[in-house]
C-alpha cells in the first residue's frame, strides 16, 4: 500500500506539471477563497488586540473598577487598605482636578490642561501607551518638584521640557518624564498625569491638604480585580464590591453607602464578542468563496477524469493498482489546492504588508501589536486549502476508478 501510495503521488505531480492550464483555472476560485479565509483570520486577531490594547489604554485592564466617595475620607490609608480587603489586585487615585493649575514656559502660559493625579501602580491597571521618555516609578516620590506624563499634544507645544511650571498663586518648577499617545477619551486637547505625591498633594486635594493628616473632602480611585472574582461579573453597577467597601467604611469617616459609588469601568468583555460576531460574518463570507472554489475544482477534476481516461486506463493495464489511481486523482486536486493556497498566502502578505505601511502613516500603533499574517491564518489557510483539495478530488477518483479499462483503450 505504501508503494501505491507512493506511485499515486509521483503520478499526480506529474499530471500537475502536464496540464499546467488546467491546474492554472483550478487554482482561480481557490486562491480567492484561502485568501479570503486567512485575511479574515488576520483581521480578525489584528482587531482583537487592537480593541483590546486600546480599551485597556482608556478604560483599563480586565475587570478595572473605578470608585468615588461623595464624602470626606478622614483616612486615605485606611480607605486604600480596605480597597485591597475587598479584592483589589492594584490600587491608585484617580484625583481629576476641577480648577487645574496653569503650566507656563516662558511667556507662554497653557491652560484648561486635564489635569489627573495618579499613583505609579496606574500603568499595572491601564495601559500606558508612551511616545517617548518613562512612567513614574517610585524614586519618583521623593522628588522635590511636581512629576508629570503629558501628552503628545502638549509635549509638542513644549519642546524640550526645560522651564516648565505650574501654578495658580505662585509658580513652581515641574519635571516631565514621559509623553503618552494622546487619545479621544481626554476631556481636553492638552492633558497630563501629576504623580501622587507628597508635593503635589495640594494640587489635588485643596491648599490645605497635609501629608500627615491623609483627609480629603472627595476621592477617585481606580483598582483592578480577579476577573474570577464574582464582584467582576456586575459590569453596570458595582454592588457587591461596594458593599464590601461600605462594610468597613467608619474607619474612613464614611457612616453612609450612598456615599460610595463604585462600577466596573473595562469593557473587554463587550469587545471581545463584538470582534466575535464580526470575525463569524466574515468567516462565513470566506467559507461560501472557499465553496465556490471547492465547487470549481470538483467541476475541473470531473472533466479532466473525463479528458484522462485513456491515460489512465493505460497505468492500469500496466499494472497500476485501483488504488494508485485513486490517490493519483486526488492527490492532484490536493496539489492543485497547496498551491493556491501557498499564491493566496503570498497575496496575503503582500496586502497587509502594504495596509501596514499605509495605516503606519496614519496612526499610531502600539508596539506589541505588529500588522503581520498570524501562523493561524496561514496554517487556517493552508489547511483549509488542502482539505478542499481532498473533498474536491474524491468524486473524480471514484469515477476513475469505475471507468472500463477496455473502453479507455480504444479511445
Amino acid at each position: 500500500m505504501l508503494r501505491s501510495l507512493q506511485a499515486g503521488i509521483v503520478l499526480a505531480f506529474a499530471g500537475s506539471r502536464a496540464n499546467v492550464a488546467r491546474t492554472i483555472l483550478s487554482c482561480a476560485g481557490i486562491v480567492v477563497g484561502v485568501g479570503a479565509l486567512i485575511m479574515v483570520v488576520t483581521a480578525g486577531e489584528l482587531g482583537q488586540r487592537y480593541a483590546t490594547a486600546f480599551s485597556e489604554a482608556n478604560a483599563g485592564r480586565a475587570a478595572t473598577m473605578d470608585v468615588t466617595v461623595f464624602d470626606a475620607v478622614s483616612d486615605l490609608d485606611a480607605f486604600e487598605e480596605d480597597l485591597g480587603r475587598a479584592g483589589a489586585l492594584e490600587v491608585s487615585v484617580h484625583q481629576r482636578t476641577d480648577n487645574a493649575p496653569p503650566l507656563r514656559q516662558g511667556d507662554q502660559v497653557f491652560r484648561d490642561i486635564d489635569l489627573v493625579g495618579v499613583d505609579v501602580a496606574l500603568g499595572d491597571i491601564r495601559r500606558i501607551n508612551l511616545v517617548r521618555g518613562r512612567w513614574f516609578t517610585e524614586a519618583d516620590l521623593d522628588s522635590r518638584a511636581p512629576v508629570l506624563v503629558v501628552n503628545e499634544a502638549l509635549a509638542n507645544e513644549l519642546g524640550d521640557f526645560s522651564d516648565v511650571q505650574i501654578g495658580s498663586d505662585q509658580w513652581t518648577d515641574v519635571r516631565v518624564v514621559g509623553v503618552t499617545q494622546s487619545s479621544v477619551y481626554e476631556r481636553g486637547w492638552y492633558s497630563a498625569y501629576l504623580l501622587n505625591a507628597p508635593v503635589s498633594g495640594p494640587m489635588l486635594f485643596g491648599p490645605d491638604w497635609d501629608p500627615a493628616d491623609r483627609t480629603a473632602a472627595q476621592v477617585s480611585y481606580v483598582a483592578r480585580i480577579d476577573p474570577g472574582d464574582s464582584a467582576a461579573a456586575e459590569e453596570d453597577f458595582g454592588e457587591e464590591f461596594t458593599d464590601r467597601l461600605a462594610s468597613a467604611s467608619r474607619r474612613w469617616g464614611i457612616e453612609s453607602r450612598d456615599s460610595i459609588m463604585a462600577y466596573r469601568s473595562d469593557n473587554s468583555e463587550m469587545t471581545d464578542e463584538l470582534i466575535g460576531y464580526l470575525s463569524m460574518g466574515l468567516l462565513g463570507i470566506a467559507v461560501v468563496t472557499l465553496t465556490t472554489g471547492l465547487l470549481g475544482v470538483l467541476n475541473v477534476g470531473l472533466v479532466t477524469v473525463r479528458e484522462r481516461r485513456r491515460e489512465l486506463a493505460t497505468y492500469r493495464a500496466l499494472g497500476a493498482s485501483r488504488f494508485t489511481l485513486f490517490v493519483a486523482v486526488v492527490m492532484e486536486a490536493v496539489v492543485v489546492s497547496i498551491v493556491a493556497g501557498l499564491i493566496a498566502l503570498a497575496l496575503s502578505w503582500l496586502l497587509v504588508a502594504v495596509a501596514a505601511a499605509v495605516i503606519g502613516n496614519l496612526m499610531w500603533l502600539p508596539p506589541d501589536i505588529s500588522m503581520t499574517v498570524p501562523p493561524s491564518a496561514a496554517l487556517v489557510g493552508l489547511g483549509s486549502a488542502a482539505f478542499v483539495g481532498l473533498l474536491a478530488g474524491i468524486i473524480p477518483a471514484i469515477r476513475a476508478l469505475r471507468a472500463s479499462v477496455v473502453a479507455g483503450l480504444r479511445e
